[in-house]
Protein backbone atom coordinates (compact mmCIF):
# COMPACT_ATOMS: atom_id res chain seq x y z
CA UNK A 1 0.00 0.00 0.00
CA UNK A 2 2.78 2.42 0.90
CA UNK A 3 4.53 1.40 -2.28
CA UNK A 4 1.42 2.27 -4.31
CA UNK A 5 1.19 5.69 -2.63
CA UNK A 6 4.81 6.33 -3.45
CA UNK A 7 4.22 5.51 -7.10
CA UNK A 8 1.12 7.69 -7.26
CA UNK A 9 3.01 10.49 -5.54
CA UNK A 10 5.84 10.24 -8.03
CA UNK A 11 3.39 10.27 -10.91
CA UNK A 12 1.69 13.36 -9.48
CA UNK A 13 5.09 15.06 -9.09
CA UNK A 14 6.04 14.24 -12.68
CA UNK A 15 2.73 15.57 -14.01
CA UNK A 16 3.13 18.73 -11.94
CA UNK A 17 6.74 19.17 -13.06
CA UNK A 18 5.91 18.64 -16.72
CA UNK A 19 3.06 21.14 -16.54
CA UNK A 20 5.42 23.69 -14.97
CA UNK A 21 8.00 23.05 -17.66
CA UNK A 22 5.25 23.46 -20.28
CA UNK A 23 4.29 26.84 -18.83
CA UNK A 24 7.93 27.89 -18.60
CA UNK A 25 8.58 26.76 -22.18
CA UNK A 26 5.53 28.64 -23.45
CA UNK A 27 6.84 31.77 -21.74
CA UNK A 28 10.35 31.31 -23.12
CA UNK A 29 11.56 32.80 -26.37
CA UNK A 30 11.90 29.34 -27.88
CA UNK A 31 8.33 28.55 -26.86
CA UNK A 32 6.95 31.78 -28.29
CA UNK A 33 8.72 31.32 -31.61
CA UNK A 34 7.72 27.66 -31.56
CA UNK A 35 4.09 28.75 -31.50
CA UNK A 36 4.74 31.14 -34.40
CA UNK A 37 6.31 28.33 -36.40
CA UNK A 38 2.96 26.52 -36.31
CA UNK A 39 1.37 29.26 -38.44
CA UNK A 40 -0.60 27.98 -41.46
CA UNK A 41 1.28 30.53 -43.56
CA UNK A 42 4.42 28.45 -43.12
CA UNK A 43 2.91 25.16 -44.27
CA UNK A 44 5.36 23.73 -46.81
CA UNK A 45 7.77 26.62 -46.37
CA UNK A 46 11.47 26.78 -45.57
CA UNK A 47 12.36 28.89 -42.53
CA UNK A 48 15.72 29.92 -41.14
CA UNK A 49 16.16 32.00 -38.00
CA UNK A 50 19.33 33.16 -36.31
CA UNK A 51 19.12 35.47 -33.28
CA UNK A 52 22.35 36.34 -31.49
CA UNK A 53 23.77 38.73 -28.93
CA UNK A 54 26.87 40.80 -29.64
CA UNK A 55 29.48 40.70 -26.90
CA UNK A 56 33.07 41.72 -26.34
CA UNK A 57 34.36 38.45 -27.71
CA UNK A 58 31.93 38.00 -30.59
CA UNK A 59 28.38 36.76 -30.83
CA UNK A 60 26.52 34.17 -28.82
CA UNK A 61 23.31 32.48 -30.01
CA UNK A 62 20.02 33.40 -28.39
CA UNK A 63 17.74 31.33 -30.61
CA UNK A 64 18.31 29.32 -33.79
CA UNK A 65 16.08 27.43 -36.21
CA UNK A 66 17.87 26.00 -39.24
CA UNK A 67 20.44 28.83 -39.03
CA UNK A 68 22.76 27.24 -41.63
CA UNK A 69 20.09 26.59 -44.25
CA UNK A 70 20.90 28.58 -47.43
CA UNK A 71 17.74 30.34 -48.59
CA UNK A 72 16.84 32.87 -51.27
CA UNK A 73 17.67 36.21 -49.60
CA UNK A 74 15.88 38.72 -51.80
CA UNK A 75 17.31 42.12 -51.04
CA UNK A 76 19.07 40.79 -47.95
CA UNK A 77 21.71 39.91 -50.53
CA UNK A 78 22.56 43.61 -50.60
CA UNK A 79 23.94 43.26 -47.07
CA UNK A 80 26.84 41.15 -48.34
CA UNK A 81 27.62 43.58 -51.16
CA UNK A 82 27.35 46.77 -49.14
CA UNK A 83 29.31 45.26 -46.24
CA UNK A 84 32.13 44.23 -48.58
CA UNK A 85 32.14 47.66 -50.24
CA UNK A 86 32.16 49.46 -46.90
CA UNK A 87 35.06 47.34 -45.65
CA UNK A 88 37.00 47.76 -48.92
CA UNK A 89 36.39 51.46 -49.57
CA UNK A 90 35.78 53.02 -46.15
CA UNK A 91 33.26 55.50 -44.82
CA UNK A 92 34.79 58.54 -46.56
CA UNK A 93 35.00 57.02 -50.05
CA UNK A 94 33.48 58.76 -53.08
CA UNK A 95 32.68 57.49 -56.56
CA UNK A 96 33.72 59.85 -59.33
CA UNK A 97 32.51 60.73 -62.82
CA UNK A 98 34.94 62.96 -64.73
CA UNK A 99 34.60 65.19 -67.78
CA UNK A 100 37.58 65.76 -70.10
CA UNK A 101 38.15 68.01 -73.10
CA UNK A 102 40.19 66.29 -75.81
CA UNK A 103 40.80 68.74 -78.63
CA UNK A 104 37.37 69.57 -80.05
CA UNK A 105 35.78 66.58 -78.33
CA UNK A 106 34.46 65.92 -74.84
CA UNK A 107 34.74 62.64 -72.94
CA UNK A 108 32.81 61.44 -69.89
CA UNK A 109 34.81 58.91 -67.86
CA UNK A 110 32.51 56.75 -65.77
CA UNK A 111 33.70 55.53 -62.40
CA UNK A 112 30.86 53.10 -61.75
CA UNK A 113 28.75 55.64 -59.84
CA UNK A 114 25.10 54.48 -59.79
CA UNK A 115 23.82 57.76 -58.34
CA UNK A 116 24.61 60.33 -61.06
CA UNK A 117 21.27 62.07 -61.70
CA UNK A 118 19.48 59.91 -59.12
CA UNK A 119 16.02 61.58 -58.96
CA UNK A 120 15.71 61.14 -55.17
CA UNK A 121 19.16 62.50 -54.34
CA UNK A 122 18.64 65.35 -56.80
CA UNK A 123 15.30 66.22 -55.24
CA UNK A 124 16.89 66.33 -51.80
CA UNK A 125 19.45 68.80 -53.12
CA UNK A 126 16.81 70.87 -54.91
CA UNK A 127 18.22 69.88 -58.32
CA UNK A 128 16.82 68.72 -61.61
CA UNK A 129 18.16 65.31 -62.65
CA UNK A 130 20.26 67.06 -65.31
CA UNK A 131 21.78 69.57 -62.84
CA UNK A 132 25.28 68.08 -63.03
CA UNK A 133 25.27 68.26 -66.83
CA UNK A 134 24.07 71.88 -66.65
CA UNK A 135 26.97 72.69 -64.32
CA UNK A 136 29.33 71.01 -66.75
CA UNK A 137 27.92 73.09 -69.59
CA UNK A 138 28.65 76.23 -67.58
CA UNK A 139 32.21 75.05 -66.95
CA UNK A 140 32.71 74.46 -70.67
CA UNK A 141 31.40 77.93 -71.49
CA UNK A 142 33.86 79.45 -69.02
CA UNK A 143 36.63 77.90 -71.10
CA UNK A 144 35.34 79.87 -74.07
CA UNK A 145 34.07 76.77 -75.86
CA UNK A 146 30.89 77.24 -77.90
CA UNK A 147 31.27 74.34 -80.34
CA UNK A 148 32.23 70.71 -79.75
CA UNK A 149 32.44 67.80 -82.14
CA UNK A 150 31.90 64.37 -80.56
CA UNK A 151 30.93 63.34 -77.08
CA UNK A 152 32.84 60.22 -76.09
CA UNK A 153 31.74 58.05 -73.23
CA UNK A 154 34.19 55.74 -71.47
CA UNK A 155 32.32 53.23 -69.33
CA UNK A 156 35.02 50.56 -69.60
CA UNK A 157 35.40 50.29 -65.82
CA UNK A 158 32.63 47.66 -66.13
CA UNK A 159 31.97 45.17 -68.90
CA UNK A 160 29.10 45.77 -71.29
CA UNK A 161 26.89 42.93 -70.10
CA UNK A 162 24.30 45.35 -68.78
CA UNK A 163 21.60 42.83 -67.85
CA UNK A 164 22.18 39.81 -65.64
CA UNK A 165 20.93 36.69 -67.46
CA UNK A 166 20.04 35.08 -64.13
CA UNK A 167 17.53 37.77 -63.22
CA UNK A 168 13.82 37.11 -63.78
CA UNK A 169 13.28 37.74 -67.49
CA UNK A 170 9.58 38.37 -68.30
CA UNK A 171 9.68 41.16 -70.90
CA UNK A 172 7.43 43.40 -68.81
CA UNK A 173 9.64 43.00 -65.73
CA UNK A 174 12.74 44.10 -67.65
CA UNK A 175 11.05 47.49 -67.97
CA UNK A 176 10.66 47.94 -64.20
CA UNK A 177 13.13 50.16 -62.35
CA UNK A 178 14.36 47.33 -60.16
CA UNK A 179 15.74 45.51 -63.22
CA UNK A 180 17.54 48.55 -64.64
CA UNK A 181 20.64 47.77 -66.67
CA UNK A 182 24.02 48.25 -64.98
CA UNK A 183 26.87 50.19 -66.56
CA UNK A 184 30.15 51.85 -65.73
CA UNK A 185 28.44 55.16 -66.54
CA UNK A 186 24.88 55.49 -65.27
CA UNK A 187 22.32 58.27 -65.25
CA UNK A 188 18.97 58.81 -63.50
CA UNK A 189 18.86 55.20 -62.28
CA UNK A 190 19.06 54.20 -65.96
CA UNK A 191 15.39 54.98 -66.31
CA UNK A 192 13.22 57.61 -67.97
CA UNK A 193 10.45 59.13 -65.88
CA UNK A 194 7.18 59.49 -67.78
CA UNK A 195 3.59 60.59 -67.40
CA UNK A 196 0.71 60.35 -69.94
CA UNK A 197 -0.56 63.61 -71.38
CA UNK A 198 -3.63 64.66 -73.36
CA UNK A 199 -2.33 67.13 -75.94
CA UNK A 200 -4.14 70.22 -77.23
CA UNK A 201 -6.53 68.93 -79.84
CA UNK A 202 -7.12 65.68 -77.95
CA UNK A 203 -4.10 63.67 -79.06
CA UNK A 204 -2.05 61.56 -76.65
CA UNK A 205 1.57 61.97 -75.68
CA UNK A 206 3.97 61.58 -72.79
CA UNK A 207 5.97 63.97 -70.66
CA UNK A 208 9.52 62.65 -70.22
CA UNK A 209 12.18 63.44 -67.62
CA UNK A 210 14.81 63.93 -68.89
CA UNK A 211 13.68 65.16 -72.27
CA UNK A 212 15.88 63.30 -74.73
CA UNK A 213 15.80 61.95 -78.27
CA UNK A 214 17.48 58.78 -76.95
CA UNK A 215 13.99 57.36 -76.33
CA UNK A 216 11.84 58.00 -79.43
CA UNK A 217 8.13 57.82 -78.67
CA UNK A 218 5.20 56.32 -80.56
CA UNK A 219 1.61 56.53 -79.36
CA UNK A 220 -0.38 53.28 -79.53
CA UNK A 221 -2.78 54.19 -76.72
CA UNK A 222 -6.37 55.39 -76.98
CA UNK A 223 -8.62 57.73 -75.07
CA UNK A 224 -10.82 55.76 -72.71
CA UNK A 225 -12.91 55.83 -69.56
CA UNK A 226 -10.24 54.04 -67.53
CA UNK A 227 -6.70 55.19 -66.84
CA UNK A 228 -4.80 52.01 -67.71
CA UNK A 229 -1.65 52.98 -69.54
CA UNK A 230 1.95 51.83 -69.76
CA UNK A 231 5.13 52.37 -71.74
CA UNK A 232 6.60 49.39 -73.55
CA UNK A 233 10.12 49.06 -74.95
CA UNK A 234 11.26 46.14 -77.12
CA UNK A 235 14.31 44.41 -75.55
CA UNK A 236 17.60 45.84 -76.73
CA UNK A 237 16.07 49.07 -78.07
CA UNK A 238 15.00 52.43 -76.67
CA UNK A 239 11.88 52.97 -78.77
CA UNK A 240 9.02 53.68 -76.37
CA UNK A 241 5.41 52.80 -77.17
CA UNK A 242 2.50 54.19 -75.16
CA UNK A 243 -0.19 51.52 -74.79
CA UNK A 244 -3.52 51.13 -73.02
CA UNK A 245 -6.15 53.79 -72.35
CA UNK A 246 -5.79 57.36 -71.09
CA UNK A 247 -8.58 59.46 -69.63
CA UNK A 248 -6.54 62.32 -68.13
CA UNK A 249 -3.15 63.95 -68.05
CA UNK A 250 -1.20 63.32 -64.88
CA UNK A 251 1.69 64.84 -62.99
CA UNK A 252 2.44 61.48 -61.39
CA UNK A 253 5.60 60.20 -63.02
CA UNK A 254 6.40 56.53 -63.48
CA UNK A 255 9.67 54.94 -64.60
CA UNK A 256 10.72 52.73 -67.48
CA UNK A 257 14.22 51.34 -67.94
CA UNK A 258 16.50 52.24 -70.86
CA UNK A 259 18.98 50.13 -72.81
CA UNK A 260 22.75 50.90 -72.70
CA UNK A 261 23.24 53.28 -69.77
CA UNK A 262 26.48 54.87 -71.02
CA UNK A 263 25.08 55.98 -74.36
CA UNK A 264 21.97 57.21 -72.54
CA UNK A 265 24.06 59.45 -70.27
CA UNK A 266 25.97 60.76 -73.28
CA UNK A 267 22.77 61.50 -75.22
CA UNK A 268 21.26 63.45 -72.31
CA UNK A 269 24.51 65.40 -71.87
CA UNK A 270 24.47 66.26 -75.57
CA UNK A 271 20.90 67.55 -75.26
CA UNK A 272 21.84 69.70 -72.25
CA UNK A 273 24.83 71.19 -74.05
CA UNK A 274 22.70 72.21 -77.03
CA UNK A 275 20.03 73.62 -74.73
CA UNK A 276 22.73 75.73 -73.07
CA UNK A 277 23.92 77.19 -76.35
CA UNK A 278 26.84 74.87 -77.06
CA UNK A 279 26.71 73.43 -80.57
CA UNK A 280 27.43 69.71 -80.95
CA UNK A 281 28.25 68.79 -84.55
CA UNK A 282 29.21 65.15 -84.03
CA UNK A 283 27.80 62.15 -82.24
CA UNK A 284 27.80 60.27 -78.94
CA UNK A 285 30.41 57.54 -79.33
CA UNK A 286 31.71 54.87 -76.96
CA UNK A 287 35.50 55.19 -76.77
CA UNK A 288 38.06 54.73 -74.00
CA UNK A 289 40.07 57.66 -72.73
CA UNK A 290 43.28 56.10 -74.03
CA UNK A 291 41.86 55.55 -77.51
CA UNK A 292 40.31 59.01 -77.62
CA UNK A 293 43.40 60.97 -76.58
CA UNK A 294 46.13 59.47 -78.75
CA UNK A 295 48.79 62.14 -78.89
CA UNK A 296 46.41 64.81 -77.52
CA UNK A 297 46.71 65.63 -73.85
CA UNK A 298 43.30 65.46 -72.12
CA UNK A 299 42.17 68.46 -70.08
CA UNK A 300 40.12 67.75 -66.97
CA UNK A 301 37.09 70.05 -67.03
CA UNK A 302 34.95 68.85 -64.10
CA UNK A 303 34.51 66.08 -61.55
CA UNK A 304 31.28 64.90 -59.95
CA UNK A 305 31.49 62.87 -56.75
CA UNK A 306 28.90 60.81 -54.92
CA UNK A 307 29.75 59.86 -51.32
CA UNK A 308 29.67 56.12 -50.69
CA UNK A 309 27.40 56.76 -47.70
CA UNK A 310 24.68 58.05 -50.05
CA UNK A 311 24.94 54.92 -52.17
CA UNK A 312 24.83 52.66 -49.11
CA UNK A 313 21.72 54.44 -47.85
CA UNK A 314 19.95 54.14 -51.18
CA UNK A 315 20.87 50.45 -51.32
CA UNK A 316 20.01 49.50 -47.74
CA UNK A 317 17.17 51.86 -46.84
CA UNK A 318 15.48 52.31 -50.23
CA UNK A 319 16.61 48.95 -51.67
CA UNK A 320 17.70 50.32 -55.05
CA UNK A 321 19.16 47.34 -56.89
CA UNK A 322 21.33 49.46 -59.19
CA UNK A 323 23.27 50.77 -56.19
CA UNK A 324 24.24 47.30 -55.03
CA UNK A 325 24.93 45.98 -58.52
CA UNK A 326 27.35 48.81 -59.28
CA UNK A 327 29.14 48.20 -55.98
CA UNK A 328 29.40 44.51 -56.86
CA UNK A 329 30.99 45.21 -60.24
CA UNK A 330 33.22 47.91 -58.73
CA UNK A 331 34.56 45.42 -56.19
CA UNK A 332 35.32 43.06 -59.06
CA UNK A 333 37.21 45.78 -60.93
CA UNK A 334 39.21 46.77 -57.85
CA UNK A 335 40.10 43.14 -57.13
CA UNK A 336 41.21 42.23 -60.65
CA UNK A 337 42.08 45.44 -62.50
CA UNK A 338 39.74 44.16 -65.24
CA UNK A 339 36.34 45.55 -66.22
CA UNK A 340 33.94 44.83 -63.38
CA UNK A 341 31.51 41.98 -63.99
CA UNK A 342 29.09 39.91 -61.99
CA UNK A 343 31.59 37.05 -62.08
CA UNK A 344 34.58 38.93 -60.66
CA UNK A 345 32.36 41.07 -58.44
CA UNK A 346 30.75 38.12 -56.71
CA UNK A 347 34.18 36.47 -56.49
CA UNK A 348 35.47 39.58 -54.70
CA UNK A 349 32.54 39.47 -52.28
CA UNK A 350 33.14 35.78 -51.60
CA UNK A 351 36.83 36.50 -50.98
CA UNK A 352 35.81 39.14 -48.45
CA UNK A 353 33.47 36.71 -46.72
CA UNK A 354 36.21 34.08 -46.55
CA UNK A 355 38.62 36.64 -45.07
CA UNK A 356 36.26 37.24 -42.13
CA UNK A 357 35.73 33.54 -41.48
CA UNK A 358 32.46 32.83 -43.29
CA UNK A 359 31.79 29.25 -44.42
CA UNK A 360 31.36 29.75 -48.16
CA UNK A 361 29.33 26.56 -48.50
CA UNK A 362 26.46 28.53 -46.95
CA UNK A 363 26.54 31.25 -49.66
CA UNK A 364 25.90 31.40 -53.40
CA UNK A 365 25.46 34.73 -55.20
CA UNK A 366 25.17 35.51 -58.91
CA UNK A 367 24.51 39.25 -58.55
CA UNK A 368 24.94 42.02 -56.00
CA UNK A 369 21.36 42.76 -55.00
CA UNK A 370 19.67 39.42 -54.35
CA UNK A 371 17.28 39.86 -57.26
CA UNK A 372 18.07 36.45 -58.73
CA UNK A 373 16.34 33.27 -57.58
CA UNK A 374 19.75 31.58 -57.92
CA UNK A 375 21.07 33.49 -54.87
CA UNK A 376 21.17 31.61 -51.55
CA UNK A 377 22.46 32.71 -48.14
CA UNK A 378 22.12 31.11 -44.71
CA UNK A 379 20.75 33.28 -41.88
CA UNK A 380 23.88 32.60 -39.80
CA UNK A 381 26.00 34.14 -42.57
CA UNK A 382 24.03 37.38 -42.49
CA UNK A 383 24.31 37.54 -38.70
CA UNK A 384 28.07 36.92 -38.84
CA UNK A 385 28.56 39.59 -41.52
CA UNK A 386 26.50 42.15 -39.61
CA UNK A 387 28.47 41.32 -36.46
CA UNK A 388 31.75 41.92 -38.30
CA UNK A 389 30.44 45.25 -39.61
CA UNK A 390 30.25 46.46 -36.00
CA UNK A 391 34.01 45.92 -35.62
CA UNK A 392 34.94 48.14 -38.58
CA UNK A 393 36.13 51.74 -38.27
CA UNK A 394 33.18 54.15 -38.49
CA UNK A 395 30.79 51.22 -38.05
CA UNK A 396 27.98 53.65 -37.18
CA UNK A 397 28.06 54.92 -40.77
CA UNK A 398 27.18 51.47 -42.05
CA UNK A 399 24.57 50.84 -39.35
CA UNK A 400 22.91 54.15 -40.19
CA UNK A 401 22.58 53.09 -43.84
CA UNK A 402 20.08 50.45 -42.74
CA UNK A 403 16.40 51.19 -42.58
CA UNK A 404 14.40 52.35 -39.56
CA UNK A 405 10.81 51.14 -39.19
CA UNK A 406 8.47 53.77 -40.58
CA UNK A 407 10.96 54.74 -43.29
CA UNK A 408 12.18 53.40 -46.63
CA UNK A 409 11.14 49.82 -47.33
CA UNK A 410 10.14 49.39 -43.67
CA UNK A 411 7.59 52.19 -43.82
CA UNK A 412 4.73 49.81 -42.95
CA UNK A 413 6.70 47.41 -40.74
CA UNK A 414 6.65 47.01 -36.93
CA UNK A 415 3.63 49.26 -36.48
CA UNK A 416 2.62 49.16 -32.81
CA UNK A 417 5.67 47.06 -31.90
CA UNK A 418 7.64 48.23 -28.83
CA UNK A 419 10.78 47.16 -30.72
CA UNK A 420 10.25 49.63 -33.58
CA UNK A 421 12.37 52.43 -32.14
CA UNK A 422 15.26 50.07 -31.47
CA UNK A 423 15.75 48.49 -34.90
CA UNK A 424 17.94 49.05 -37.94
CA UNK A 425 17.32 46.46 -40.62
CA UNK A 426 17.20 45.46 -44.27
CA UNK A 427 14.24 43.52 -45.62
CA UNK A 428 14.07 41.55 -48.84
CA UNK A 429 11.33 40.31 -51.15
CA UNK A 430 11.30 38.42 -54.41
CA UNK A 431 8.77 35.86 -55.57
CA UNK A 432 8.92 33.05 -53.02
CA UNK A 433 11.22 34.79 -50.55
CA UNK A 434 10.69 37.18 -47.64
CA UNK A 435 13.58 38.08 -45.35
CA UNK A 436 14.72 40.62 -42.78
CA UNK A 437 18.08 41.00 -41.05
CA UNK A 438 19.56 43.69 -38.87
CA UNK A 439 20.27 45.03 -35.40
CA UNK A 440 18.16 45.36 -32.26
CA UNK A 441 19.16 47.39 -29.21
CA UNK A 442 17.79 46.41 -25.80
CA UNK A 443 19.11 48.28 -22.73
CA UNK A 444 22.50 49.05 -24.33
CA UNK A 445 22.88 45.46 -25.49
CA UNK A 446 23.12 44.71 -29.21
CA UNK A 447 21.28 41.80 -30.79
CA UNK A 448 21.66 40.72 -34.40
CA UNK A 449 18.88 38.91 -36.19
CA UNK A 450 18.13 37.24 -39.48
CA UNK A 451 14.71 35.80 -40.25
CA UNK A 452 14.30 34.19 -43.66
CA UNK A 453 11.23 32.51 -45.14
CA UNK A 454 10.93 30.83 -48.56
CA UNK A 455 7.83 29.36 -50.25
CA UNK A 456 5.31 30.75 -47.78
CA UNK A 457 1.60 31.51 -48.11
CA UNK A 458 0.41 35.11 -48.34
CA UNK A 459 2.40 37.90 -46.69
CA UNK A 460 4.72 36.98 -43.81
CA UNK A 461 6.02 40.47 -42.98
CA UNK A 462 3.94 40.58 -39.80
CA UNK A 463 5.09 37.08 -38.85
CA UNK A 464 8.74 38.10 -39.19
CA UNK A 465 8.11 41.29 -37.22
CA UNK A 466 6.59 39.25 -34.41
CA UNK A 467 9.70 37.04 -34.15
CA UNK A 468 11.84 40.12 -33.63
CA UNK A 469 9.30 41.71 -31.30
CA UNK A 470 9.32 38.53 -29.20
CA UNK A 471 13.10 38.78 -29.00
CA UNK A 472 12.79 42.37 -27.81
CA UNK A 473 10.12 41.55 -25.21
CA UNK A 474 12.12 38.59 -23.95
CA UNK A 475 15.31 40.59 -23.44
CA UNK A 476 14.03 43.87 -22.09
Amino acid sequence: MCHKRLVLGCLFFLVLANSCVGVAFADSLAGQIGVLLQSPQLRGSQVGICLARMGRHGISPVYEFHPDLPLMPGSNGKLLTTSAAFARLGAKAVLQTRLFRIGRNLLILGGGDPALGDPVLCQRAGWKVTQVFSKWASAIKKLGITHVKNIYIDDSIFNHHFFNPKWPTPSSQRLDWYEAEVGGLNFSLNCVQWAPQILPGGGLGVSLIPDTSYTPFTNQAQRGAAQSVWLWRPPGTNALFLRGTVNASTNYFMQVTIHDPGLYAGAVFRHVLIKNGIAVTGHVIRKTLTAATGAIRPHLVAVYQTPLVDILHRANTDSINLMAECLCKLLGHLATGQPGSWANGDAAIMAYLKSIGIDLSDVHMVDGSGLSHHDHIAPSVLVDVLAHDLTLPDAKVFVDSLCRPGHGTLIYRFRGSPAAAHIRAKDGHITGASTISGYLWVHHRIFIFSVMVNHYIGNVNGWEDQVITDLYNHER
